[in-house]
């Protein structure tokens, strides 16, 4: 059953956007930092143990097991993230200020009755364990508390979310103005493997370099809140989008 896809886009920068050379699917690489499993602490612990090896979830009769993909390693030159959708392509960053550099963009694969979901997407920004979630704000936004049955999110229109930093956001937008652009970045990207036999999991286009991740988005559209995952030192290390396929308030 096709359900599930994901794509880690690499982009011209240089150029506004403006591919000169054929883009090409790439290996992910290497993660710029490795973490391994350890005893969460931090509610909802789910947000951490979803990306752990061999992980398990049951709600009531149902076992939702977990795989965790590895898209690649996105850069984050100005510390300033958005997530957002391509089609509502909401232009303001969170509040946090994130570390610079390149980070590892993962996604939580949920596989139960013969169906598979992304469940979560994250950027981890290092190894610290969590301490504790915070709901990620846009300027103007009152905090609010983790279990609030309210919360903060963006709309998805399309089935499919995405990170970017803020300083590429306009290079993209710009880009996404030609027709042809977002089908080659948001459709072509989730077409049949070379081989035909199945669906691409996920994949990197490479152009100049490097600048947004996209996914899908759980059950599709809908509206879906971003986490903030601060270490014991209340440094930002995790930043989590939750696609309301498990259940944990």
């Amino acid at each position: 059953m096709r359900s599930f896809y994901a794509l880690f886009a690499i982009i011209s920068l240089t150029t506004g956007f403006c591919i000169s050379k054929p883009s090409r699917i790439t290996k992910p690489g290497k993660k710029t930092i490795l973490l391994p499993p350890y005893q969460v602490t931090a509610e909802p612990a789910v947000f951490e143990t979803s990306f752990f090896p061999n992980a398990q979830v049951r709600r009531d009769s149902l076992t939702i097991n977990l795989t965790p993909d590895f898209l690649g390693n996105l850069p984050v030159p100005s510390g300033r993230i958005i997530a957002t959708d391509p089609v509502s392509m909401r232009t303001t960053a969170f509040t946090t200020k994130f570390p610079r550099g390149r980070f590892p963009v993962e996604l939580a694969v949920a596989h139960f009755n013969e169906d598979e979901r992304v469940a979560f997407a994250r950027i981890v920004f290092s190894a610290q364990p969590v301490a504790r979630w915070e709901m990620a704000l846009l300027r103007g936004q009152k905090p609010l508390a983790i279990h609030d049955s309210a919360y903060y999110g963006y709309p998805v229109d399309g089935g499919t979310g995405l990170f970017i930093d803020a300083r590429h956001m306009m290079g993209l937008k710009n880009y996404l103005n030609n027709q042809g652009a977002y089908e080659e970045l948001f459709i072509k990207g989730f077409e049949l493997s070379p081989s035909g036999q199945s669906y691409r999991t996920g994949f990197l286009i490479a152009a100049h370099s490097d600048t947004l991740a996209t996914f899908s988005t759980g059950w599709g559209d809908g509206f879906y809140a971003t986490y903030v995952g601060f270490d014991a030192q209340n440094h930002p290390c995790r930043l989590l989008t939750d696609f309301q396929v498990i259940s944990w308030q």
